[in-house]
């Protein structure tokens, strides 16, 4: 059956992303992490996302296949509550994926917001939803990760929106909600005029009209699905990870098709070490776009956990550099050797990814000076927040009118030693246990003395206000300072005290910054931040302010970030298109 038409929309969050992935893009539970980088570009870009999800490839039938065996052929009733299990699975797998690379994310039963079905109990379609209820989840949460595929009946029991229902559930949702987008992820990146597998030179398809679209989708998109999305003009859009291309599907629009390429690129790590191995993880995963061609250590006898073969790693920089590749990620800290390394990348040709806030800061001007004379991209969105996208989220406020001040707890490892301190754990133990948890670095004094976070201090005024601001006009206060009676009036006063970096314009309209220990009220926001949690708040000068929260130390929130950053490299150098803007008289899919 086809679903009714949805009553009183909800019209927040104005910012919502719908993002669809079905089992072609989920082949195996490791899947959710290309599926969770894919959330992140979309979170890191300033928006709200909701993502339905399939089972894992096989699983349906798998569960198909279970319940036959038990119960016979006949549809039962509890059919649906087994099926259902392979959708349920994937969006719990997913949640925790993104949680940890430091997303706030959660997974949501159908049931939990009323996600009512109606018809036959395999093949029904929806019909309402307690808005309020997912209001107040999208809230209180930057990521939602819906299971596809079912509803709730009348009578409580679940429903199966028939095959591909996870695209309806996709569809529905979106137009509920108003998304800005509803983009659903296939293995596929959009819609071609003939089969990609088979023609070496594919057209794919720009932007399609509905009537176009419904001639030539066959079994890419469900049959209720693009009907419920072209009777309320739902612009789609169809795409793959990663991928820079997409087909959208607008009302009234002329078909037209490009030709897309997509290339290798290779990728060089300067430093190997916790963050380092995260990245080469995320790489193996992703061996159509990327190749790693060298790693450059300290120490190429040192036991690491990753499996990178031995002939890919070396202390000598001019062997990795010979290799000549593509994208040089930097992440050996200090400034010297790592400002030498970036621009003997730049003039080598190679586009640049750093994680490294002290180079960054020092020689703000100069690295992108040089990239700018080389023509080149240089990205550092993992020097600030870890996996928490504050560089991004400033860009938005000032380009969206201004940023009066930021106020955050900016450094994970200083934060995560407070907590510690604040349950009486001995100051050197604490120390240690960040140590240990791979948060703080051999010698933590840049974390405990303040200096990391100046640091970031420091970019973040180039990019919320547009302005230079160096270490050496930062007020810092250290940890070390920090003495137990302090810290037990704190605590026996029912406060936190949290590491707080701010930056603000005084009367004069000169940038004031500081890195500073402040007693907090519990209930207040920075107060929230947990262990290597940060948060940020960006007090705009128009519309609402800002708050950012997620992890900001660790390998994998750190490598989420460095990932973003190659994947933007990725969709700016190595995807082509050749715009053609042709009437296509008779389309085919793929």
């Amino acid at each position: 059956m086809r679903p009714t038409i949805v009553e009183n929309k909800a019209q927040e969050p104005s910012n919502l992303a719908v993002l669809k992935f079905g089992g072609s893009v989920l082949q195996d539970a490791q899947a959710v992490h290309s599926a969770a980088h894919e959330i992140y570009r979309f979170v890191r870009r300033g928006e709200k996302v909701l993502a339905v999800v399939s089972a894992i490839a096989g699983e349906t039938d798998a569960l198909v296949a279970m319940g036959q065996y038990i119960g016979g052929d006949n549809n039962a009733p509890g059919s649906a509550s087994l099926v259902r299990l392979g959708e349920l699975r994937a969006a719990a797998l997913l949640a925790l994926a993104l949680e940890r690379v430091g997303l706030d994310a959660r997974a949501v039963d159908p049931a939990e917001i009323d996600l009512r079905a109606k018809g036959d109990p395999d093949d029904a379609g929806l019909c309402g939803l307690d808005h309020d209820r997912l209001s107040t989840l999208l809230a209180e949460h930057e990521v939602l990760v819906v299971p596809g595929f079912s509803g709730v009946l009348d009578n409580g029991q679940p429903a199966l929106l028939g095959r591909g229902g996870t695209d309806l559930s996709a569809v529905y949702l979106g137009v509920a909600l108003n998304a800005k987008r509803v983009r659903l992820i296939k293995d596929v990146d959009g819609l071609y005029v003939s089969d990609p597998k088979l023609d070496p030179n594919p057209r794919r398809f720009t932007q399609i009209n509905w009537d176009d679209a419904a001639e030539i989708c066959g079994n890419s998109i469900q049959d209720h699905a693009l009907d419920y999305a072209q009777k309320h003009d739902l612009r789609l859009e169809i795409a793959a990870p990663a991928r820079g291309f997409d087909t959208c599907i607008t009302p009234q629009s002329v078909s037209a098709h490009c030709s897309a390429q997509t290339n290798k690129l290779k990728v060089a790590l300067l430093g190997f070490g916790t963050v380092g191995e995260g990245v080469y993880a995320h790489l193996q995963r992703h061996k159509d776009l990327f190749e790693v061609s060298g790693i450059l250590v300290r120490d190429a006898g040192k036991k690491r956990n990753s499996d990178a073969p031995a002939h890919l790693i070396s202390t000598d920089a001019g062997e990795v550099f010979a290799k000549r590749p593509d994208i040089v990620v930097e992440m050996i800290g200090g400034v010297d050797s790592a400002d030498a390394f970036i621009l003997n990348a730049f003039f080598g040709g190679a586009d640049v990814v750093s994680a490294n806030k002290a180079v960054m800061a020092e020689n703000f001007d100069t690295l992108n000076e040089a990239a700018g004379r080389a023509g080149r991209a240089l990205h550092y969105s993992a020097a600030v927040g870890g996996g928490v996208p504050m560089l991004e989220a400033l860009d938005q406020a000032r380009n969206g009118g201004g940023v009066r001040s930021v106020q955050g707890v900016i450094n994970g490892t200083a934060n995560f030693i407070l907590d510690r301190l604040a349950e009486g754990c001995p100051f050197d133990q604490a120390v240690k246990e960040a140590q240990d948890k791979g948060f703080a670095e051999a010698d933590p004094s840049a974390d405990l003395d303040g200096d990391d976070a100046a640091a970031k201090l420091c970019l973040m005024a180039r990019h919320g206000f547009d302005a230079p601001l160096r270490a050496n006009q930062i007020a810092m206060q250290s940890l070390s300072d920090l003495d137990q009676e302090h810290i037990d009036a704190a605590r026996n006063a029912g406060k936190v005290i949290r590491q707080i970096s701010e930056i603000k314009r005084d009367d004069k309209g000169a940038l004031k910054a500081s890195v500073s220990l402040q007693t907090i009220d519990k209930d207040h926001y920075l107060a929230g931040a947990k262990g290597e949690q940060n948060r940020l708040i960006v007090h705009a000068l128009e519309g609402e302010n800002i708050h950012l929260r997620g992890k900001g130390a660790g390998r994998w929130p750190t490598a989420e970030a460095v990932m973003a950053d190659l994947l933007d490299i990725h969709r700016l150098r190595g995807q082509y298109e050749e715009k053609l803007n042709v009437r296509v008289s008779e389309p085919a899919c793929a």
